[in-house]
């Protein structure tokens, strides 16, 4: 019967949550904190300013890869600036924004298809900036290039915009 007692002791000690540690045995009780990390209301604020942050990598990525590319190889000569090379501007941007992710740390998949998006939108849309602010541009990119730009695209219209309109609907 005396083992009976020492079991139901047992029992009511850990139901109480005070277990029974051996003489001489230094115990200390394990405290659970529980950090907010990555559901905090800090963090969703911060991936939430995060987001158009993204955004603008993409449109910068854009800029710097039509940069790079014009420094390369020049203006394109006869015809689309644009057009004759929105692969090669867009792969390589894609490269670019995705680096720039990777180096602020803008790792979650929101963010680094905020950053694609950016990117889509700079190749398809940047010469309406180009319209609107050529003196800007031509700073940057060369007179011969916000020429060309300005010539061959339509200021207030999505690059490839035209293929559109002619879409059945």
């Amino acid at each position: 019967m005396a083992s009976m007692d020492t079991f139901n002791d047992r029992i009511s000690r850990i139901s109480k949550g005070k277990q029974w540690a051996p003489d001489g045995v230094v115990h200390s009780p394990v405290q659970i904190t529980r950090r907010k990390g990555r559901n905090g209301p800090v963090a969703r604020l911060f991936h939430t300013i995060s987001l158009p942050m993204a955004f603008a990598l993409g449109l910068l990525a854009m800029a710097v890869a039509r940069y790079a590319r014009l420094a390369v190889s020049g203006v394109p000569e006869g015809g689309q600036v644009l057009t004759s090379t929105l692969a090669v501007d867009a792969l390589m941007a894609l490269v670019v924004s995705f680096l720039l992710c990777q180096i602020v740390q803008m790792r979650s998949v929101a963010q680094v298809v905020v950053s694609v998006i950016g990117t889509s939108v700079g190749a398809l849309a940047m010469h309406m900036l180009v319209h609107r602010a050529p003196e800007t541009f031509a700073q940057f990119f060369g007179p011969a290039w916000v020429n060309a730009v300005l010539a061959t695209t339509d200021p207030n219209m999505v690059l490839y915009g035209h293929l559109l309109q002619r879409l059945p609907v």
